[in-house]
């Protein structure tokens, strides 16, 4: 019987790594990537040491550069997130926004290229913009170069992430004989027949050490046993002592509120008389209700619950919900990685920590789409094994 290699992919837009870590983790063969982002391609490379990457600028990489670089005579998969920071709500309107088409580039690259598969995650705002007309050029593009397309609203926290992070995946195939499909949900927020709960916050970090005032300690001592099958999963081949868990003290102003937060609180919990004046804007007139918009700044963080979607700026308590669930400061970036599903042996390098970890895809996300793929790209050699 003959034996099959491991399907191949190229990770467009790969940054750390997140991408690339879970579909390894699903079978997948990582073969080439490219991120402009120095550093973050640094920390690819510390991580995926056998993966060639290109530091460039994707819009002048050619199919056939990542062909050599890849060094297979054909791929299986292309996947990737072109930048979402274009969807965000702020600053400029989105169709002035270039990172908003960096998609046609992507899709460049899968017709220069010619995978049986591609997969393209971002955020779920791509689906709304224009009442759903960016999708559909999205869409058409793909089916335009010959790829049937389907694209779901994924929450990865179904998929065993201790994190409420939404988003939308694409994929594709010119394959006939593939039938596109997304995995089945392995988690849910309780009470769901053969479903296994969401992961928590006190389950995701409960074994990485307080810091007390010591915030700037490199490496800290685990304080016990890995309690949980997510913190096993998390310590599986890590050093022996955790890394990145270094955190800052509170400003003034920010301790004052974080004296009147409670677990699973924000700023709504804190006294009017110690908001500073820029969020008393932000009550209404009639109640002294906080608008709804925020909500989850300087939430502390529920141990009961997954975290909310962890952004580049999880450094910043006043940007959202970032404050440590027993200590008054933000969580590290260790513990931010683990709120990622990145396993504690995945080292970040080089800077802009909050930046490779925010903008990454979660590992175990990668890694429930990646079991999926494989078992659609098993389809094909199915079909041609009864075919011979």
């Amino acid at each position: 019987m003959q034996v099959r290699s491991s399907p191949t992919v190229i990770d467009l837009f790969c940054g750390a790594g997140g991408l690339s870590e879970g579909l390894r983790q699903a079978g997948i063969r990582p073969v080439a990537g490219v991120d402009f982002d120095k550093h973050a391609v640094a920390t690819y490379r510390l991580n995926h040491p056998s993966v060639p990457v290109i530091e460039g600028d994707v819009e002048k990489v050619t199919g056939e550069q990542l062909m050599e670089l890849a060094g297979v005579r054909e791929i299986d998969l292309i996947a990737g997130g072109p930048s979402c920071q274009g969807f965000s709500t702020h600053g400029k309107r989105m169709q002035d926004d270039p990172r908003n088409f960096l998609f046609k580039h992507f899709v460049r690259l899968v017709d220069e290229v010619q995978p049986k598969m591609f997969l393209m995650e971002n955020v779920r705002g791509m689906l709304s913009y224009e009442k759903g007309a960016f999708r559909r050029q999205i869409e058409e593009a793909f089916e335009e170069i010959g790829y049937r397309t389907d694209f779901a609203q994924v929450l990865a926290a179904d998929y065993g992430v201790p994190q409420m992070r939404h988003r939308i995946l694409f994929i594709g195939t010119r394959v006939d004989d593939i039938k596109l499909s997304f995995p089945a949900r392995s988690h849910s927020s309780g009470g769901e027949p053969k479903l296994k709960p969401y992961v928590t916050v006190e389950e995701a970090i409960g074994d990485l050490p307080l810091m007390g005032n010591d915030y700037n300690r490199e490496e800290r001592p685990y304080i016990c046993r890995p309690q949980n099958p997510y913190q096993v999963y998390c310590r599986t081949d890590a050093p022996d002592n955790v890394t990145l868990h270094v955190g800052r003290p509170l400003s003034a102003q920010a301790q004052s509120l974080a004296n009147h937060i409670g677990q699973g609180e924000g700023l709504r919990a804190a006294p009017v008389d110690v908001l500073p004046a820029r969020f008393k804007k932000m009550r209404t007139i009639s109640s002294g209700a906080l608008r709804r918009d925020c909500t989850t700044l300087y939430h502390r963080l529920s141990p009961t619950k997954p975290s909310y979607t962890i952004t580049c700026n999880y450094r910043n308590v006043a940007s959202g919900p970032f404050l440590h669930p027993w200590e008054d400061r933000a969580i590290s970036h260790r513990e931010a990685a683990r709120f990622m599903s990145f396993p504690d042996r995945y080292q970040f390098v080089g800077a802009s920590f909050p930046r490779q970890i925010g903008n990454a895809v979660p590992p175990l996300l990668a890694k429930a789409i990646g079991a999926e793929i494989v078992k659609m790209l098993s389809q094909v050699s199915n079909e041609h094994s009864r075919a011979a």
